[in-house]
Order: C-alpha cells, then sequence, then structure tokens
C-alpha cells in the first residue's frame, strides 16, 4: 500500500522552496522571450569536473530513463501547488551554505528546491513529489533555465514577458531591480504559446519523457497561471481559504534572518549553478511516495550503486501526514535505506496551526530547521513518533 492519501495533504500544506567578461559587443537588438539558441540534448546524467563534482562522478544513465524507470505512479492532491507558501524557507540559508559541497540532494515540491541546491551545491539533486504535475513543473523549469540567458530572460520566459537583453538589468544586478524591471513589461499571448511550444518540445525531444493529453493540459494550465497572475500568483488550496500565502514576487524578495536576499535569483551565481546543473542532466525530477514502494527505494538502489550519498534532504512537512503506523515505518524504512552522510540533514518545515514552534521567526506561520539524518533514526528505532511536533523540535541543529 503506497499510502497516497495520507501523502497528499502534506504536499497541498509543503508549498504554504564571477566569470570572465568578455569584451564589451554591440548591444543586441530587442528580442522575443522565448527563442533563445536551445542547448543541446542532454545525453547520460554526470558531473563535470570541478571542485565539487571531481571527474570520477559517475554516469548514472540517460535523463529521461532516471525519470522513467525511478518514478512510480502519482497520487491526488487537493491544492495547486505551483510555488512555495514557506515564508521562512530562508530561515536555514546561512547553515546550508556553509555545509561542504558535493554530495545528493533530495527535495520535494517546486522553486523552492532550486535556492536549497544552490546553497548546498550537490554532485546531483532529485526532486521527489507524489503529484505528477509536479515532475511536469520541474520539466517545464528545465527548459526555462536552459533557455535563460539571465535571470532577467528567465523570469520573461517564465511569465510570458518580452526581454530585451540591452534595456534588462545587468549581470550584479540586484533581486529588487530584476523584479522592479519585470513588472514593466505586460505579458504577450505570442510569448506564452512560444514558450508552451518550446517546453513541450523539449520535454518529449531531448528529455526523453512521453506526455499524454492530461499531461499537455497541465502544462498549458501550469503556463497560463504564471502568464496571468506572473508576480503575483500565489500557492492556492481547492477549497477556499482565508488564509494569505505569499506571492511568487515575495518569494523571489524574502531575506534570510541577517537581512540577505538569498533566493536562487538573488545572485548570478546561484542562477548560473541552477542554469548548469539542468543542462548536465544533473536536476532529476521524480514522481514518489516518500512511504512508497517504488521511487525512494529505487534511488537508494541507484546512489549505493553509484557510491554516493545524500547530504541534504528537504522533506517539508510531509512527516504530517506520514504519522500512521504502518505508513510510518514505511517512510522509516526509506529513509534508513538511504546512503547518507554522517552528516546528512533534513530540512524541515513546520507549520504553525495554534502552536508556535520554538524556532518560529516574528512574522512567519512557518519555521524552518534543520536536524540530523542519522539522529532521527536512532530515534526512532527506539521510540517511534506520533507527533509532528516531537519530529520537528527534536535534535534542532544551531
Amino acid at each position: 500500500m503506497n499510502a497516497i492519501r495520507p501523502l497528499a495533504p502534506a504536499l497541498a500544506l509543503l508549498l504554504l522552496a564571477p566569470a570572465c567578461q568578455d569584451p564589451p559587443a554591440p548591444a543586441p537588438a530587442p528580442a522575443s522571450a522565448s527563442t533563445p539558441a536551445a542547448p543541446p540534448p542532454t545525453a547520460s546524467v554526470a558531473a563535470p569536473a570541478s571542485a565539487s563534482t571531481p571527474a570520477s562522478a559517475p554516469t548514472l544513465g540517460s535523463f529521461g530513463e532516471l525519470v522513467r524507470t525511478l518514478s512510480e505512479p502519482g497520487g491526488e492532491f487537493f491544492s495547486d501547488n505551483l510555488i512555495s507558501n514557506e515564508t521562512s524557507y530562508l530561515q536555514v540559508a546561512g547553515a546550508l551554505s556553509a555545509r561542504p559541497e558535493g554530495g545528493v540532494y533530495i527535495g520535494v515540491g517546486p522553486e523552492q528546491n532550486f535556492t536549497y541546491i544552490a546553497l548546498t551545491r550537490p554532485r546531483y539533486a532529485f526532486i521527489v513529489d507524489i503529484r505528477r504535475d509536479n515532475l511536469l513543473q520541474q520539466l517545464w523549469y528545465k527548459a526555462l533555465f536552459e533557455g535563460a540567458e539571465s535571470r532577467a530572460h528567465f523570469l520573461a520566459l517564465m511569465l510570458g514577458r518580452p526581454h530585451d537583453a540591452a534595456k534588462a538589468p545587468p549581470e550584479g544586478a540586484s533581486i529588487d531591480e530584476i523584479l522592479s524591471y519585470t513588472k514593466k513589461n505586460s505579458p504577450d499571448e505570442k510569448l506564452y504559446t512560444e514558450t508552451l511550444t518550446r517546453v513541450t518540445a523539449r520535454i518529449e525531444g531531448p528529455y526523453g519523457v512521453a506526455l499524454d493529453g492530461k499531461d499537455k493540459q497541465a502544462l498549458v494550465e501550469l503556463t497560463r497561471a504564471f502568464f496571468d497572475k506572473g508576480l503575483d500568483l500565489r500557492f492556492e488550496l481547492k477549497e477556499s481559504s482565508s488564509r494569505r500565502y505569499p506571492s511568487l514576487g515575495e518569494l523571489f524578495a524574502a531575506t534570510d534572518p541577517q537581512g540577505k536576499k538569498g533566493g536562487f535569483l538573488a545572485s548570478d551565481e546561484a542562477f548560473r549553478l541552477i542554469k548548469r546543473m539542468h543542462g548536465e542532466g544533473r536536476i532529476v525530477p521524480l514522481v514518489g511516495n516518500f512511504a512508497g514502494d517504488g521511487a525512494l527505494p529505487a534511488l537508494a538502489a541507484l546512489l549505493r550503486k553509484n557510491g554516493l550519498s545524500v547530504s541534504t534532504f528537504y522533506v517539508s512537512n510531509v512527516e504530517q501526514y506520514l504519522l500512521d503506523p504502518p505508513v510510518w515505518s514505511k517512510w522509516l524504512r526509506n529513509v534508513k535505506a538511504l546512503p547518507a552522510a554522517s552528516d546528512a540533514v533534513f530540512v524541515r518545515c513546520y507549520l504553525d496551526q495554534g502552536k508556535k514552534h520554538p524556532r518560529q521567526m516574528d512574522g512567519h506561520r512557518t519555521a524552518t530547521v534543520l536536524q540530523r539524518m542519522g539522529d532521527f533514526v536512532e530515534r526512532e528505532e527506539k521510540s517511534p513518533s506520533r507527533s509532528f511536533w516531537k519530529i520537528s523540535t527534536e535534535g534542532v541543529l544551531e
């Protein structure tokens, strides 16, 4: 039993995530936001040689093959999780950025993962979510990153806005400058259509992922939501709610506890790291249930076979909906099966539903904390948890 029903609400609450310079060139003419030169097709998933990704890094297989063979059937959900709703997501930014590079990142949900990937700088990243729509959105993001020439261009592609490189904020611009520039440009139906067409072609072509009619309709609705609402897009429950969730623009402009902008679009370095990893096929989305018998066990076997270890696992508040004993035992089994570094951490998000977390910051309804994976397993083997409060407050790292 895959326990699809208990997991689905978690994912609804989850989303409440210097280079050398060439000589000056003539200013380029205004270009369509959706017509950059396409990068070469992704072949096999292998890390390039660098300080954090040595030349001996293993080839894991073709991107499309990994998506197909590691994924399991999708489950139900009751919210449109197009963006995060965790305002505290940068609460752990400093601690994550101070950790050693390398290893494997595992996450869940949409864009928040890119920030954590940029902060932790892993060899590989796998985004595992029970919703097939999340896999489609991650493939959509992959195409946008590969096509974007800059952070401003990325937002133009995402939101269906025109992009003029000569007028856009330059390299090194602040995220506030880029957001201000983006707001000045009106959406263009032609660019919406171009983006949707290009993304669909890349998914079915070089990415090697087959799409059925339902998948294509989901991509239409996804692209339309970003086009229609732009930076005002918010997480939504399917049933009406009085809660006000952060907008896309607010998430992009968020700061860490020290007041530093730390999202994946806050710096050129972070953006280009994610763009490079996508171009190399090193960010792989999967459909999977955290307490299931498919994706996580298969991923654990793949990592062990290739001598790779998990360094960071962003679980959000998914465990809150895995507490039924038979389901919980399978989640614990899956965690124990993952090869993990001795200092591997969970990134957990606690949602205040009437009881504030000890680490909850003023002005936030969520608290984001780091906890050691190994310590969690030891505690659970002695006394299985029956409360998410206990899970999210024990063993919190400073």
